[in-house]
């Protein structure tokens, strides 16, 4: 005996695989995703003494599109949140023409031309939070 598949078919199981993508990104991947970058940014800013709860708490997703054949998620997290993912090394700022801050250890402003940031720290470490949980998210999407 053999089977006969309906005419269209192929169209209706890439119509059902595509929508089961979708869910799957929107319910599960791109929270996890979220929830998995929080956790590892919480570890890190306790490590460091960072106040960046901004960073979790402001972002923005995950947006799950769906174009022809293709499904993109989208994440966002805020503005500057690449300082901390990627670090930053010591480097001087030029002010233009100068630069006005705000010095809390003598509780005065003060108005220089050029400012070695990081050179008492060194810095900002890279985090890797974000990189990180995109590792965890393919290693479960492919387990």
């Amino acid at each position: 005996m053999m089977a006969t598949l309906e005419s269209g078919f192929e169209d209706d199981l890439r119509e059902a695989l595509l929508e089961e993508i979708e869910q799957t990104l929107a319910e599960e991947i791109g929270p996890l995703l979220i929830a998995t970058a929080r956790e590892n940014f919480q570890q890190y800013a306790g490590a460091h003494g960072y106040d960046i709860d901004h960073i979790w708490d402001d972002v923005d997703g995950p947006t799950v599109a769906r174009d022809g054949d293709s499904v993109e998620m989208r994440v966002e997290w805020p503005e500057l949140t690449a300082l901390f993912e990627f670090g930053v090394s010591p480097h001087t700022i030029e002010g233009d023409p100068v630069l006005h801050f705000y010095y809390e250890k003598i509780d005065q402003e003060i108005t220089v031309s050029s400012v070695e940031w990081g050179s008492e720290t060194g810095g900002i470490p890279e985090s890797r939070a974000i990189r990180d949980a995109l590792q965890t998210v393919r290693r479960v999407t492919q387990a």
